[in-house]
């Protein structure tokens, strides 16, 4: 291949977070197309891309070079103070990798940066360069180096001070001056003198571009994107701005024409790419070294631990299958050298254990490991279930098996406390994640960057699916009313497009750990995560594998809290205590709960798709359980195997298999390849495949690797007809597993988390109040949930209590037959305050009057606001005052307490004092109580909604309870189970409201529409607005009868009509009755009737129900028709009685 005479060492990639706008597919393909036979990334400060460049890089053939364009303080980097501005706390430098040492130099020059040296900008200084500087090449830098600050301060002999000591650090031939030409003007005074003192000190000279872009058109994007990065307009003059478009990545010709002056600073690209040799190992595993009691070697370790465990497994006799699998397992462990992984794994989760943290049964392809289920690292044993090891680890896997854990959510930090203390702080760190511009970021990004209104560009971006993973071109094939409306918006969509993709932030990963055997900054650099200030990893977790690191998930669960939460208070409750490991795996009520669809609040299996799917399937094992959460995803809902599954397995009919060795390997799921474990049982049981050959047919299959697919097939028939299956039946068996091995579920994890759903049943069978308490105690700060939940408690007869100073805990609380709710679950209150009051109702064991509770609690952490919310919510009013009372004396409750706290606290009361205040105290607690009324009950239950989240004393549609039920299609908690865009009729109160206006200056709103199960929002459009504005007001009980939008992740609805509730009833009906006893029927009240019935005349047929002594009731029409109308129930009522009239 002929190679480019020119390679560019200085480029900035996404990773130059918000100011490079190249993809590393993108780069990588450019530099091949150009002939490019080498090609530096030398991104701001950091390293977050080299290995995902190395690796890319290497693939199409081109030499990759590792580097950075670093900050420089310019005097210590421990210096905290801008110079002239705080563009100009730093300098620039480029360096290069040329050796491994360099890349070594190089990743702790980047962590010092971050760990030593931020100051707006991860900075080092020449102390640190000095130190770090073997097997690096330096470049002078750009217009922001020191260098050329200086030149251009026409400071030459300053300038050419700092380039002896930089050619004197890094050695001569490692330093080479940097030309760049943009076009700016400065670049030219710059190269001009830097050619000069090149050849007056014999310093060669290089040339780069500094490539920000990939093309020159991309120029335009690249400036929004450095707007993004500042929160600038466009439009703002003064805002940060490259001065050309010239920072694009230039062809060969292009720089050598450029520099054609200087022949040799092109050649010398050339030159320097040829001594950058960095070879970065792929393949070899850095475990952390494991300790073994008496120096006990870890493969021995391993497996005494194994066998001990697998002994208490089956209780002492395990079978001979059992043992010979597990020695198998043991041999390919030993054979790849992982006893080290095992063993870390087995001491964390038998640590938390040790601590009652609450660890998950599994997850992934480890619970198909016999040795992880011996080890207690999983509760699930893979021979009863038919997992495979072989899909979780075989000596064809190139990189770490992977062990995710799940920890309780709350107890997590203790896990990786206890994993920094057990390996060393510098040993272990969390892993570095990116964000990146989704579809819909983008577009709200650049639109806001561009100018255009926010409400307008947000309607453009919600027009966009809310579908993970699409993409702004395939969103724009879906829908024309989105291309329209970007198409309208000038630039919009052209930058979107371009910008789409890009790495937006860096933040710290929900999961990730990595432990290393030697400190970390020998494998990769370090980053402080600014929000946190924690020291993170510099490499993303697909790197960290990449160069043999130990990275493992460990998952913050919230289930396995609850469940746990369950267990303490059943045990509080029924003083029994049971072993959630335990429990019978097929009980009848359990899966009586899963076949009424009682599934609000379990693992996994709470959403709408899954209740319908519950529905159909009326499980009655846990293997149908397993099968449940392997079907409930978009492949096999789409494929129709959801349903042949479902109807195999009520049908009466024998299932039939296209050979009956397929029986033993398909029977659990009627017949249907559910799991890839059966893919690879079937090439193995039927045709002969090791089980490692089984998952490369598996892997194949799964990712429809076609070739690799019809390479296997003749040998997968050949192997068949040597277990007697002739030639036809053996290809239509092979065309099944394909058929179905695209949507097959790995079986090990489905039974892990089948594991978890089981057991949230269990509970919520055997124990609902406690498990209702402790589902609403770990989702406190998820106010939807709360309301499902909430309202799951009421369909279960479950009362929920208000909150009580006197009786509630911190958290929620089984009480009686009821929940207690807890005072940390009221808005603003926050478990300071909590713990606060619980330890002085310790103290005091109860509190009397607002004044007792004033004085008894620590008023630095129970402030006035939090006692103010306490009362409006009412958890003051088992003091047996009003809450407008309570309010009311607030003020002068906290300045005696205040008082009282202050003498107590410099001792200065007597005892006689004290008796004698305590005593006016209690005999006027009452007496100070002012005589108002109590808040009207809106304004209560408005308090109440505030800081709880619902309504808890009472509702505002509680009135409305039987019209909704008449009148409503579906409660807003079932809008999720619509699958198309339809009209419907829905009900509740008007909980929010936003007033906005259109482009041309029309009003219109959206409202959040609250009924008793959940909430939607409606948007109210202007013509609509106009109508029935007087309508659209806070707290307002409502129908909307509206169409219901899909188009994002949450339904809408958007409102044709609005009819508040007590209106509905004359509104929607279609007849009027009225019921009259005999008294009533005298001659002047029938014409006084017919008078009113007259005055509102329209078409509604009246019907009068008569009572009479004799004959019971008769019902007869009025020949007549009227119109519906505000007036009319009141005018009749008045006067014939109250409650006379109905509508139907």
């Amino acid at each position: 291949m002929i190679h480019s005479d020119f390679v560019h060492l200085h480029v900035h990639t996404e990773y130059s977070l918000l100011d490079g706008a190249i993809r590393l597919k993108d780069l990588i393909s450019r530099a091949r197309e150009l002939q490019m036979p080498a090609l530096a990334i030398t991104d701001h400060g950091n390293m977050f891309g080299v290995i995902e460049f190395y690796r890319q890089a290497h693939a199409k053939g081109i030499k990759p070079i590792i580097g950075c364009e670093f900050y420089v303080a310019p005097d210590s980097r421990k210096e905290r103070k801008a110079y002239r501005g705080i563009h100009e706390v730093s300098y620039h430098l480029t360096l290069l990798v040329k050796d491994e040492v360099g890349y070594k130099n190089l990743m702790r020059l980047v962590t010092i940066g971050y760990l030593e040296g931020f100051y707006y900008r991860p900075r080092i200084d020449k102390e640190v360069l000095s130190q770090h500087c073997e097997g690096l090449i330096l470049l002078s830098g750009c217009l922001k180096s020191e260098i050329a600050h200086l030149i251009l301060e026409n400071q030459i002999e300053a300038a050419k001070q700092i380039v002896k000591e930089f050619e004197k650090t890094f050695g001569h031939g490692n330093f080479y001056l940097e030309l760049q030409d943009q076009g700016l003007k400065e670049q030219k005074i710059v190269n001009e003198v830097l050619i000069e003192i090149g050849r007056e000190l014999s310093i060669p000279l290089v040339a780069t571009n500094d490539v920000h872009y990939l093309k020159r058109e991309d120029a335009k994007a690249h400036d929004a994107l450095l707007c993004i990065q500042t929160n600038k307009a466009v439009s703002d003059q003064d805002r940060l701005r490259f001065s050309s478009d010239e920072f694009y990545f230039r062809t060969p010709q292009e720089m050598k024409d450029l520099f054609s002056h200087n022949p040799q600073a092109i050649s010398n690209t050339i030159e320097i790419a040829k001594r950058c040799n960095l070879e970065l190992q792929e393949g070899k595993i850095h475990l952390p070294h494991y300790k073994t009691p008496n120096n006990e070697s870890l493969d021995s370790y391993l497996k005494r631990l194994s066998l001990e465990g697998l002994k208490n497994c089956y209780q002492g006799v395990p079978p001979p299958e059992a043992e010979e699998r597990l020695l198998n397992e043991l041999k390919v462990i030993s054979k790849m050298g992982y006893a080290s992984y095992f063993l870390i794994i087995w001491d964390l989760i038998s640590e938390a254990k040790r601590r009652d943290i609450p660890v998950g049964p599994g997850r992934g392809s480890a619970a198909g490991s016999l040795v992880a289920y011996s080890l207690g690292i999983t509760d699930i044993d893979p021979l009863r279930y038919g997992l495979l090891f072989e899909r979780f680890l075989n000596p064809g896997r190139a990189t770490l098996p992977d062990i995710d854990i799940d920890f309780a959510d709350d107890r997590r930090d203790e896990v990786i406390e206890y994993v920094n203390s057990k390996y060393g702080q510098d040993h272990v760190a969390l892993v570095i994640t990116f964000g990146k511009m989704n579809a819909r970021a983008v577009v709200r990004d650049v639109g806001r960057v561009l100018g255009y209104p926010y409400n307008e560009i947000d309607r453009i971006a919600k027009l966009i699916p809310a579908e993970f993973h699409i993409t702004l071109e395939e969103a724009l094939k879906r829908s024309p009313e989105l291309k329209e409306a970007a198409s309208a918006k000038g630039d919009l969509l052209e930058i979107s497009l371009s910008l789409e993709g890009l790495v937006r932030h860096a933040s710290t990963h929900a999961a990730g750990v990595v432990i290393s055997k030697d400190p970390l900054i020998n494998y990769l650099p370090l980053y402080r995560d600014p929000k946190s200030g924690q020291v993170i990893t510099g490499y993303s977790k697909d790197s960290i594998e990449h160069i043999g690191l130990l990275k493992m998930d460990f998952l913050g669960l919230t289930t396995l809290t609850a469940i746990k939460n369950c267990l303490e208070q059943a045990k509080e409750n029924h003083g029994v205590k049971i072993d959630i490991c335990n429990i019978p795996i097929n009980d009848e009520r359990t899966f009586e709960l899963l076949r009424k669809v009682d599934s609000v609040g379990l693992f996994q299996i709470e959403s709408s798709g899954m209740r319908d799917l519950l529905k159909k399937l009326k499980p009655t094992e846990f293997t149908d359980l397993i099968a449940l959460l392997a079907l409930h995803r978009p492949g096999p809902l789409g494929s129709g195997m959801v349903d042949e599954f479902i109807i195999s397995k009520h049908s009466q009919k024998a299932i039939r298999y296209i050979h009956p060795k397929l029986k033993p390997i398909l029977e659990e799921t009627y017949g249907v390849i559910v799991y890839q474990e059966q893919v690879m049982r079937i090439a193995s049981e039927l045709a002969g495949f090791s089980l490692e050959e089984a998952d490369e047919l598996r892997r194949a299959m799964g990712k429809k690797d076609q070739s690799r697919m019809d390479q296997m097939e003749e040998r997968f028939i050949e192997g068949a007809r040597h277990h007697g299956i002739l030639r036809d039946k053996a290809k239509a068996i092979y065309e099944l597993m394909g058929k179905f091995a695209e949507y097959g579920f790995n079986k090990s994890h489905s039974a892990a988390y089948a594991l978890i759903a089981y057991r949230t049943a269990y509970l919520k069978a055997h124990y609902p109040l406690e498990f209702m308490a402790a589902l609403l105690t770990s989702e406190l700060n998820n106010q939807d949930k709360i309301t499902s939940y909430i309202t799951e408690c009421r369909k279960m007869g479950i009362a929920i209590l208000p909150p009580d100073i006197n009786a509630s805990d911190a958290f929620f609380k089984v009480e009686g037959q009821a929940i207690r709710f807890g005072l940390a679950a009221i808005k603003n209150v926050g478990l300071a305050a909590t713990h606060s009051i619980l330890e002085a109702r310790r103290k005091k064991r109860r509190f009397s009057s607002l004044y007792d509770f004033c004085e008894e609690i620590d008023l630095r952490l129970v402030n006035k606001r939090v006692i103010e919310n306490l009362i409006k919510c009412g958890a003051l009013d088992s003091t047996g005052a009003k809450r407008s009372q309570l309010f009311h004396i607030l003020d002068h409750a906290l300045k005696m307490a205040s008082h009282i706290q202050q003498d107590r606290a410099i001792g200065q009361t007597s005892l006689f004092d004290r008796l004698e205040e305590d005593l006016v105290f209690k005999e006027e607690d009452h007496q100070r109580l002012p005589d108002i009324e109590e808040w009207p009950e809106n304004k209560l239950l408005s308090f109440e909604k505030e800081l709880l989240g619902f309504y808890i004393t009472s509702h505002p549609l509680a009135q409305y309870e039987r019209m909704l039920e008449q009148y409503v299609d579906l409660t807003l908690d079932r809008l999720n189970e619509i699958k198309e865009e339809r009209v419907v009729t829905v009900g509740g109160i008007i909980h929010a409201l936003k007033k906005k206006s259109t482009k041309d200056g029309r009003a219109m709103a959206i409202i959040t529409l609250e009924d008793l199960t959940g909430s939607v929002e409606v948007v109210i459009f202007p013509d609509l607005y106009e109508r029935e504005q007087k309508y659209v007001i806070r707290d307002l009980p409502i129908l909307v009868i509206g169409k219901v939008s899909l188009k994002e992740e949450r339904p809408k609805i958007q409102a044709n009509k609005l009819i508040p509730l007590s209106e509905a009833s004359y509104r929607l009906s279609k007849e009027l009755h009225i019921r009259m006893s005999t008294p009533g029927l005298e001659e002047e009240t029938l014409i006084q009737l017919k008078k009113v019935l007259e005055r509102f005349e329209g078409e509604i047929p009246v019907y009068l129900h008569l009572v009479t002594p004799h004959h019971g009731e008769i019902i007869t029409t009025t020949n007549m028709g009227i119109s519906l109308d505000n007036g009319l129930v009141g005018t009749i009522e008045e006067l014939l009685g109250e409650g006379v009239v109905s509508f139907k």
